[in-house]
């Protein structure tokens, strides 16, 4: 479609979120590169007439923008109708739009920038959980822009979206189990990382080594040494008496990300090389 006026709708889960940010950032970066996009927002679970979650919209106040306006709707087939294309929040909420609409353009924050991340839903946490993820999805924003521009100009054909990227192939592991928990304790991190001056840390950590226990048992098979792995970062963690430096954080981070897949030894082995 070529209207002077293309309409773009982001779809998240209740449009009390990301939905709305990602349309409040997407709104500006088009009026900086000239483009007089109509962007608006819905809920596939709206929680209609709701506001903005308060912490996203402080998060929001930090980037510099404003939406107190905003009040959260569900998605309805006008909505999608009258839109050019519908940009997903994360993968999950674009499967779901898929099967529903399969007639639609439709692509995730990661496809867009030709990433398989999802930004996880920070609902009820802090502020500093809420700006960490409003940057990444800021950042995809800018990284998928080209393909935003492609795609409202027909360039694209409304298959490529769907099938690339494909999605990631997982592990025997339960992949959503074992992901949902990586992602919980990667959350408490974002927490202590924004607040490291009032964290509880021996709570926080209490926590984490907790979140990380559920692992075990979710092993995909003999030669995935989950439990040694957590209990190497666990032991770790237990060593760690005050809220450990950025460095560190970002260590964890990204120890905690790779177990999403099945470890090994090597894995294992590079954690046990941590100093303390």
């Amino acid at each position: 479609m070529h209207h002077t006026n293309q309409s773009i709708l982001i779809v998240g889960a209740a449009d009390t979120g990301r939905a709305p940010i990602a349309a409040a950032l997407l709104r500006r970066m088009a009026q900086e590169r000239g483009q007089s996009w109509q962007i608006a927002s819905a809920g596939v679970v709206g929680h209609d007439d709701d506001p903005l979650q308060p912490a996203a919209r402080d998060a929001l106040a930090v980037l510099g923008l404003a939406i107190d306006d905003h009040i959260a709707r569900s998605l309805t087939d006008d909505l999608v109708n009258t839109a050019d294309l519908l940009i997903a929040v994360d993968s999950g909420i674009a499967r779901v739009l898929r099967s529903r609409y399969p007639q639609a353009t439709i692509a995730s924050l990661g496809e867009l920038a030709g990433r398989t991340r999802d930004i996880p839903d920070p609902a009820g946490m802090q502020v500093g959980a809420w700006l960490h993820y409003s940057r990444e999805m800021e950042q995809l924003l800018r990284e998928g822009f080209d393909r935003i521009v492609a795609l409202l100009g027909g360039e694209a054909p409304l298959t490529v979206t769907p099938t690339s990227p494909p999605p990631p192939t997982p592990s025997p592991a339960p992949p959503s189990e074992r992901q949902a928990i990586c992602v919980r304790a990667t959350r408490l991190l974002d927490t202590i990382q924004a607040m490291p001056d009032v964290i509880d840390w021996p709570a926080a950590r209490a926590r984490i080594q907790t979140t990380l226990a559920e692992l075990i048992p979710l092993a995909a098979a003999s030669t995935d040494l989950i439990g040694l792995y957590v209990e190497a970062i666990n032991l770790w963690l237990a060593r760690q008496t005050t809220v450990p430096a950025i460095d560190r954080i970002e260590r964890l981070r990204a120890a905690i990300e790779r177990a999403h897949q099945p470890v090994g030894q090597a894995e294992v082995a590079e954690i046990m090389r941590w100093e303390d």
